[in-house]
């Protein structure tokens, strides 16, 4: 069914805490994981079509401190459509105006028609939606800031099937739930005074305040809750965009 993981906070910060319980999802969804992060307004992406439960790449990004970006954007694979293998592997990217954009999909969209301008380099109904996102945008001079249009743009897309997206121009994370809530998606805040809190996929316990600064807050987003901190469900059929560790688009309480 695959699954996603966001973080967007607003200083650059480490995915440990969260890629480290994400990346046990892989043994369900099993056929291929991938972590993207941003350096300035420039992507970079690690991704294999393999299981990331089983990947050495996956644990050592699960322990790395070194690595921090104020975005990433995860996730493990279950195909639908398109084979298992390198270029159907999620997250995708595209470059627009010069900047880099990465989008992870979970869902399944059907009858999409083939992108102009902008070419998927696999097989997937996920990469094609990000090249209609594209040359949407790029055709009627949509800026990233116009966050009510893209939208309207997204949920007329989620009439084609099933639709839960994140994506990232570097500046801003974006999160669509589907109009239908299939699978979910939800999210939790952090800022400090931070807890001690329990990873669901290990079973153990971590304490943010000796993972976390201070000055450190935003939105970890995901399928379904990484950890028993407090999650809640993103409205459905609605766009949240966090930037700088805060909602400017979106009551992601409502």
């Amino acid at each position: 069914m695959c699954e996603l993981l966001g973080l967007a906070f607003s200083e650059p910060v480490t995915a440990r805490v969260s890629f480290r319980g994400f990346r046990h999802r892989g043994s369900y969804n099993p056929d291929g994981w991938g972590l993207a992060w941003f350096t300035s307004d420039q992507a970079n992406i690690c991704k294999e079509a393999k299981p990331a439960n089983e990947s050495e790449e996956a644990a050592a990004l699960a322990e790395e401190r070194q690595l921090t970006s104020r975005i990433f954007i995860g996730h493990v694979r279950r195909a639908s459509i398109g084979g298992v293998c390198y270029d159907n592997t999620h997250p995708f990217q595209q470059a627009l105006r010069g900047a880099s954009v990465v989008l992870a999909h979970n869902g399944t969209l059907q009858g999409l028609r083939p992108p102009r301008r902008f070419r998927p380099k696999g097989k997937t109904d996920s990469e094609q939606a990000l090249c209609l996102m594209l040359d949407w945008m790029d055709e009627k001079d949509v800026s990233f800031s116009d966050f009510a249009e893209i939208e309207t743009w997204l949920r007329d897309l989620n009439d084609r099937g099933k639709m839960n997206l994140l994506f990232s121009n570097g500046s801003e994370l974006f999160a669509y739930r589907d109009s239908n809530g299939y699978n979910g998606l939800c999210f939790t805040y952090r800022k400090a005074p931070f807890s001690s809190i329990r990873l669901e996929d290990e079973d153990c316990g971590v304490e943010l305040a000796e993972e976390k600064r201070p000055s450190e807050k935003g939105f970890v987003i995901a399928t379904r809750p990484l950890t028993n901190e407090r999650w809640c469900d993103l409205t459905k059929g609605r766009l949240l965009v966090i930037r700088d560790g805060e909602a400017v688009f979106g009551d992601p309480r409502s």
